[in-house]
């Protein structure tokens, strides 16, 4: 149930934070700095990361839903209880599916987050979920498979 609650909590975040940016910044505006760390920039992107397969939302969009089912299929199945594991499924799933409300709803995905102190592609808090999770997916991967495994095969 936790995970069930942070994956929201994780949408609905990214989900306001789109809602202002959309309705109060214009398309490559850029709003303000926060802490000279970031920039709040507007920017409209038909792809996926880096903006790869722009133009694709058809298939962009069917691979977040596809991505989604499988990860609520994945969990009713498994009932994974690792909670590396756990984190990294829950936050790459909330940012494929805010990700997904964007390209379904809106034909595109708002991404906001331009960092001011290198050169970056502008995201958003759902790529960042993404992100973070795939990155605790490999260290869970990594550190604790095996023991699961291992485990596994004795009982």
């Amino acid at each position: 149930m936790i995970w069930l609650i942070i994956s929201i909590l994780i949408i609905l975040a990214d989900q306001i934070v789109k809602y202002f940016v959309v309705s109060g910044i214009s398309i490559g505006e850029t709003a303000f700095s926060v802490l000279g760390i970031f920039d709040i920039t507007y920017v409209k992107n038909e792809g996926a990361a880096f903006s790869m397969l722009s133009g694709k939302l058809s298939l962009l969009s069917f691979i977040s839903i596809i991505f989604c089912v499988g990860v609520i299929i994945y969990w009713i199945k498994k009932k994974p209880s690792h909670p590396l594991l756990c984190s990294a499924v829950t936050m790459m799933f909330a940012g494929a599916f805010a990700n997904a409300i964007d390209r379904i709803f809106r034909g595109f995905v708002v991404d906001y987050i331009q960092t001011a102190f290198i050169n970056f592609p502008v995201f958003n808090i759902a790529d960042m979920a993404i992100t973070v999770g795939a990155a605790l997916l490999v260290v869970y991967v990594i550190c604790f498979e095996k023991e699961g495994k291992n485990a596994n095969a004795e009982n």
